[in-house]
């Protein structure tokens, strides 16, 4: 474990490490080119320069005779450190030899050549010479063929200093570049990973902090930009999250204070029964009702959060269907148990993709908060509406109407306004949330909005899909 967290290494040593191994790989790459082509510049020239010698030599021989004056004044070359060996032959015997000034000492000296290069030879004391050797044909009487080997020894010794001047500077070059570019990455890669580890250590201090207020945001850096939009994304999931545990919270505290209620009425009534009902047997009846009605409003509690819990991960099946067919099957079915009128809107087929028992269920669950809050002999209005790209479905009422301060609390869990909880009106506070979440899992929106001139219309809008078209 040891050996493994010591391998772990941050941002800016990876950028410096990675930064400098390409830094290397170009400099040597430069250097290596530049050197070819000022060594083939080099070696190109040396030849040159050894052509014009043997053409400059050949134009200085004069009835057989070599004018070495006349050659050094010619020659466009210093030719202080050039020697020269002309060898004349006859018959495989020679005849003659010509040297230059110097070329007899400079010949008794042994050489070194290389198989790879043979016209480079290395002489001990004198260094690297060029050998260029040419030869002439004549044929002076019958069968007599006389010929004139020409040997010229360049010096390479001027060539080799400037080029090891040449590679000296490169290298010294490429260290200054690479070690002022290591720095400056380095304080680059430091500078750009700063954000980051800032980031690490406002992580950590909230995760070590003592107590947690589901408010808390990490600091945005503004750049690099990167770390910025990953910050501001860290800061979006850690709101979800926080949302979500506040909403954990208050439905634990919601779930409590709705469970404590007829808990206490239960253990009321138990205890009345264990005190009096020996005396008063007559009040056992009416208790046994209160327990009855408290377990059964509990059992309703419980199945509600239990199918709350369930569509959490829920997926539901699909199917087309026709939305008015189902509006008007609901409010058949739902008119005959309620005191107001259900007048429907729904002439044309509305075709909807989506889960055909969760649609009832909204749409049941809608109607039975309209009939909870409506006069007994007003009206509820159900509308099946369609456009281009959407498919709705609403529910108005003649109710006293949701205050615009709490038309978004009424979707949450164990919401119900102040006026609903003085009235006695029955239900968990549960029914509105289980709509927003079938709704949800239809891929739908629901809101509520004013009906005028009073009461409420709860609109359930659903995206029209290509294949749910008109049939």
């Amino acid at each position: 474990m040891a050996n493994k967290k010591s391998r772990v290494k941050t941002s800016a040593s990876q950028i410096t490490r990675a930064y400098a191994i390409v830094l290397v790989l170009v400099t040597l790459l430069m250097s290596v080119s530049i050197i070819t082509v000022v060594g083939s510049f080099l070696v190109v020239s040396t030849k040159n320069n050894g052509t014009e010698l043997m053409q400059s030599l050949k134009k200085s021989i004069i009835n057989d005779k070599i004018d070495w004056d006349y050659w050094r004044e010619t020659s466009a070359f210093n030719t202080h450190n050039t020697f020269v060996q002309i060898t004349v032959s006859s018959e495989g015997k020679v005849r003659d030899r010509f040297y230059s000034k110097n070329t007899k000492d400079f010949l008794a000296d042994n050489y070194r050549s290389w198989p790879i290069v043979k016209d480079i030879q290395y002489r001990n004391g004198q260094g690297l010479y060029y050998h260029i050797v040419d030869h002439d044909h004549f044929s002076e009487k019958k069968h007599e063929h006389r010929i004139q080997k020409y040997e010229i020894w360049l010096s390479l010794n001027r060539v080799v200093r400037l080029f090891l001047t040449i590679i000296g500077i490169i290298v010294a070059v490429c260290i200054v570049i690479f070690l002022i570019g290591l720095r400056s990455i380095s304080k680059l890669a430091q500078k750009l990973n700063t954000p980051l580890q800032e980031l690490t250590d406002a992580t950590s201090q909230l995760v070590n902090s003592g107590e947690l207020t589901h408010h808390e945001k990490l600091p945005v850096a503004d750049n690099p930009k990167e770390v910025h939009d990953l910050t501001r994304e860290f800061n979006h999931l850690l709101k979800i999250i926080n949302d979500t545990a506040l909403k954990d919270r208050q439905f634990v505290s919601d779930a409590s204070h709705e469970l404590r209620t007829p808990l206490a009425v239960i253990r009321g009534h138990v205890n009345l029964i264990r005190r009096r009902g020996t005396d008063y047997p007559e009040l056992i009846p009416e208790s046994l009702r209160f327990i009855d009605e408290e377990s059964l409003r509990m059992q309703h509690l419980l199945e509600s959060l239990l199918q709350l819990s369930r569509m959490d991960n829920a997926e539901l099946g699909t199917q087309t269907f026709d939305l008015g067919a189902v509006a008007r099957d609901v409010c058949a079915a739902y008119q005959s148990g309620i005191s107001q009128s259900l007048v429907l809107a729904a002439t044309e087929p509305v075709m909807l993709t989506a889960n055909q028992d969760s649609i009832q269920q909204i749409m049941v669950s809608l109607l039975s908060n309209a009939h909870k809050y409506s006069p007994r002999q007003s009206t509820i209005t159900v509308k099946v509406t369609q456009t281009a790209q959407q498919v709705a479905f609403e529910v108005a009422d003649q109710g006293n109407g949701v205050k615009d301060e709490e038309k978004q609390l009424i979707f949450n869990r164990f919401f119900r306004s102040d006026k609903s909880r003085s009235q006695k009106i029955e239900g968990t506070g549960l029914g509105l949330a289980i709509v927003t979440r079938l709704t949800e899992l239809n891929h739908g929106q629901i809101k509520v909005l004013d009906n005028y001139p009073q009461g409420s219309r709860f609109i359930v809008t659903f995206e029209r899909q290509p294949h749910s078209e008109n049939l």
